[in-house]
């Protein structure tokens, strides 16, 4: 394939000596942190405003209650998502560097908005949160600021999402100009589709289990709606979830699809969806249970992440599989800079090595060896005074050996001269060829 990259600049992976394999473990598991405190954030955010509304309409206090508490999981989330998201963008940045913010160079400025969208969803989010209370006779009002606050949220997929398909598919560099060529693409819908239904998936086992844990402290009433709201959460988004996963890998471009199926990752999304169909069984089997155990909800989230985790694994095969032979170029073209660079080296240590030794009693050679000629020149002012014009200014050998070994000040009207490292036989040499300058010079 014509690759449309720049090869020609060579990459060293700074790995601390450690393989690659150890970089992609890693960045699968710190991904997986992150994306589960996104998909919380994203949901949790969606039911505050959702129950804070119900609770409104139905004029019962209970969903008001359970709606304030979300707001506590859609703080907690998004301060943890952005702190974990940092690491997975690390771990990419260093191991795809070239591809990573080629992507984002074809993306800008948009690409900016996960920085200021985040900040406006942040803002606006903790408004909502704190002043719950005192805006509870303003509800209208204080329900369009949760709701532009999910908005902003909503928003930030898109942009994130568009980069990080644009980068996986390296290809692609040549023909998209701009964030656009890539947001309204089938990969980036699909993958949408499968974020926002993973999100709201997994805030419903983790409802179950908030509300079974305060239907255990006692706070019965909210316990259940959490618990039955979760519920129908879980086991609307699942079902289209698991026919999504499988279908994933093969939304990429065909080059990368058809290379995915020769590995072991192409059978990942479908155990993916296994675990799916496990987790939606059994809650199903619990539907009609009012109130469940804490460990019951735990079984259920343990086979959420277990999902989650899997399909992390398979984007890191699509990396695997799409990086494979541009990769193999810049390992090569780093290389061959390499070898070069060393070659050059040594070609000069080995004329360094074979050069006449420096003649230092000669005092030209010796002022050059020095850098004296660097701020000075025989007969013409420099940084510091011609040699010539110190040669008739000054002819008492001492000052001048003292000056140039302690260095001078406001002898000559120009910048002072600091300590030169020489010795007092070298200083002498270049004392006595500056002051015969001026007999020359007669």
């Amino acid at each position: 394939m014509n690759w449309k990259l720049p090869f020609d600049i060579p990459l060293i992976t700074p790995t601390l000596g450690l393989p690659l394999e150890f970089f992609s473990i890693l960045g699968i598991i710190v991904f997986v942190v992150h994306i589960c405190f996104i998909y919380m954030l994203i949901g949790a955010s969606t039911a505050s405003v959702i129950y804070n509304i119900m609770g409104v309409f139905k004029k019962d206090s209970n969903y008001d209650k359970f709606a304030y508490r979300m707001t506590n999981y859609t703080t907690v989330s998004e301060n943890m998502g952005a702190l974990w998201g940092v690491a997975p963008l690390l771990v990419i940045s260093v191991l795809f560097t070239g591809f990573f913010y080629t992507a984002i160079l074809k993306v800008s400025p948009h690409i900016l908005h996960i920085i200021y969208g985040n900040i406006i969803a942040f803002l606006l989010s903790y408004a909502y949160k704190f002043s719950w209370h005192a805006l509870q006779n303003h509800k209208g009002f204080h329900i369009a600021i949760g709701l532009s606050a999910v908005l902003a949220f909503f928003t930030l997929p898109f942009v994130f999402m568009s980069m990080t398909n644009l980068y996986m598919q390296p290809e692609l560099f040549a023909t998209i100009n701009n964030i656009w060529d890539i947001m309204f693409t089938p990969v980036t819908g699909f993958r949408l589709l499968n974020f926002f239904l993973t999100a709201f998936m997994a805030t419903g086992v983790v409802m179950i289990f908030i509300g079974a844990r305060w239907v255990k402290k006692g706070e019965i009433e909210v316990g259940k709606i959490a618990i039955s709201q979760g519920k129908k959460w879980f086991l609307l988004a699942t079902p289209l979830n698991i026919v999504v996963m499988p279908l994933l890998p093969f939304v990429f471009t065909a080059r990368i699809s058809e290379a995915l199926m020769h590995t072991g990752f192409i059978y990942l999304p479908f155990i993916s969806s296994i675990f799916l169909i496990i987790a939606f069984l059994y809650v199903l089997n619990k539907f009609n249970d009012e109130v469940v155990t804490s460990q019951t909800a735990l079984r259920a989230i343990a086979l959420v992440v277990v999902s989650i985790f899997l399909m992390a694994t398979t984007r890191e095969g699509v990396r695997v599989v799409s990086f494979e032979e541009p990769l193999a170029l810049q390992a090569q073209a780093t290389s061959e800079f390499m070898t070069a660079s060393i070659a050059e080296y040594k070609k000069y240590k080995e004329e360094l090595a074979n050069k006449p030794a420096m003649d230092l009693k000669n005092p030209v050679v010796l002022a050059e060896s020095k850098g004296c000629l660097a701020c000075h020149s025989v007969d013409v002012k420099l940084v510091g005074p011609s040699y010539l014009e110190v040669s008739n200014k000054e002819r008492n050998k001492d000052v001048l050996i003292h000056s140039i070994q302690y260095g001078s000040v406001n002898k000559y009207d120009v910048i002072p001269m600091p300590a030169q490292d020489v010795t007092a036989d070298e200083a002498l040499i270049l004392v006595d060829w500056i002051l015969s300058l001026k007999d020359t010079n007669k």
